[in-house]
């Protein structure tokens, strides 16, 4: 019950380091991913947002901690709680109002992790740690890292956020164009903040074993850095363009599910040997999908602002007199009236004292002549 309670804070500090980054990233110049160096260094001369990145690492250290005594899955009903919080501080502090897309969304992703948690309910439920132990070997597998375990976790974690953002990075712009929610910045700094909570539970498990000062020789460290680097810078970026409520939510799904099937892969996370808990969990990873693409890409169009009404006049008052029109220029008497026939005729031709056509020499159709009304 303790393991769970530290769970649960460990959420609660997650978001008090998020509304500080939020804020941080509202009083710095613009920033974009295709000029991530530039990018930090605005946000490291931040103190607002240093103060969030240590409450963030602080949130990491908790969460690795009870994971170490608690299965993954375990901890998912912790995480929906904390939307409850975060959808009251957007909306209170930020004045966000969640459409009715989004509530769909965020009641998806709650189903999700209330799925994959009822999975243990009628079995023990072990942790990383406990199937480490249990397993013959595990420990040390987990301590050396295959290389090809390692690169199944941080080839894509890396290749999906450069190429969302160094490729498609552009601001929106354009008279019909609406402005994104962020989807992409959350998938792309969930699955940077994914892999590095799961190189973080690593970290935290080995001092468990006693290999406190071996964590070092390991490349657990250096990989949680490379993820965790990039993943704090976009998840500013999206910070700083999009909701807190849609950023913070997609990351949340993003970082656990990749979190989930990470530490199955890399550590053995027990899974359910019973058919239907094993549904179960499956089920959950397949509503957390479902509740990213339920997410809307775009913001809600605004409504024009409404024009004043025009102000009613009195029965007595009079209306006010319409302003004259300028006169017409009048017509010159010299100018004669052009009829349809006077523009039917050619100009330009000569014509004799009685007024008809004269033909000129050459014409292929001679003593043909046309005559103008006088």
């Amino acid at each position: 019950m303790e393991m769970i309670v530290l769970a649960c804070l460990a959420q609660v500090v997650y978001i008090v380091a998020f509304v500080l980054c939020k804020t941080a990233t509202g009083r710095i110049r613009p920033i974009g991913g295709r000029r991530p160096f530039r990018a930090a260094g605005l946000l490291l001369r931040s103190r607002r947002w240093a103060a969030g990145l240590l409450v963030l690492i602080g949130g990491f250290a908790l969460s690795a901690f009870a994971l170490g005594d608690l299965p993954v899955v375990a901890a998912l009903p912790a995480y929906g709680a904390s939307l409850v919080l975060l959808l009251a501080v957007g909306m209170s502090g930020f004045g966000e109002r969640p459409t009715a897309r989004e509530w769909l969304a965020v009641l998806i992703t709650v189903a999700a992790m209330g799925s994959a948690a009822l999975s243990i309910t009628s079995g023990a439920g072990e942790s990383v740690l406990d199937a480490l132990h249990r397993a013959p070997g595990g420990a040390e597998a987990a301590a050396a890292l295959p290389l090809w375990k390692a690169a199944l976790v941080v080839v894509p974690s890396l290749a999906l956020p450069l190429w969302m953002f160094c490729v498609h990075d552009r601001a929106v712009a354009g008279r019909h164009a609406r402005p994104v929610t962020g989807i992409a910045y959350g998938l792309g700094a969930g699955v940077l903040l994914g892999a590095t909570e799961v190189f973080g539970l690593g970290m935290a498990m080995m001092p468990a074993r006693g290999d406190g000062l071996g964590v070092l020789s390991t490349p657990h460290p250096y990989l949680f850095l490379a993820a965790g680097a990039p993943g704090l810078v976009l998840l500013s970026i999206g910070l700083q363009r999009c909701r807190l409520t849609i950023i913070v939510t997609v990351v949340t799904v993003t970082a656990k599910t990749h979190l989930l099937l990470s530490a199955t892969l890399l550590y053995g996370e027990p899974w359910p040997s019973d058919r239907a808990l094993f549904m179960l969990r499956v089920a959950g990873v397949l509503l957390a999908v479902l509740a990213l693409s339920a997410f809307p890409r775009h913001e809600r169009r605004t409504r024009p602002e409404p024009r004043p009404p025009a102000e009613r006049r009195t029965s007595g008052e009079r209306r006010p007199p319409a302003e004259p029109r300028p006169p017409a220029e009048p017509r010159s008497v010299a100018e004669p009236r052009r009829t349809a026939a006077h523009r039917a005729l050619p100009h330009g031709r000569p014509t004799d004292d009685a007024g008809r056509w004269r033909t000129p020499p050459g014409d292929p159709a001679p003593g043909h002549h046309l005559t103008r009304r006088m």
